[in-house]
């Protein structure tokens, strides 16, 4: 099984953020960022990856608008750096 296959596996079952995978799969962040455009594209068409948006920790800002992947560093509304990562899951839709 392909590295992007697991991930895919892994987010069928629960949200994970882009940091965990790094962890479960004991792989650099930069490759679970690498690999994500890629699975989007490739999910099952009865599938969609749902993405919960980071959010700011202090003021509670929705990046909502946001398409990169990666976790904003700060918050364009406090300018703070405590910033929630964002979730990912796939869902049958």
């Amino acid at each position: 099984m392909t590295r992007r296959q697991e991930i895919m596996d892994i987010l069928r079952k629960e949200p994970l953020t882009v940091e965990d995978l790094s962890i479960m799969l004991g792989v650099h962040v930069k490759r679970i960022l690498d690999d994500m455009p890629h699975i989007e594209k490739s999910i099952r068409p009865k599938e969609k990856l749902v993405i919960t948006p980071a959010q700011c920790r202090k003021c509670h800002f929705i990046f909502k608008d946001r398409r990169k992947i990666r976790t904003p560093s700060r918050c364009p509304n406090c300018k703070g750096s405590h910033i929630e990562a964002a979730l990912f899951q796939i869902q049958d839709s």
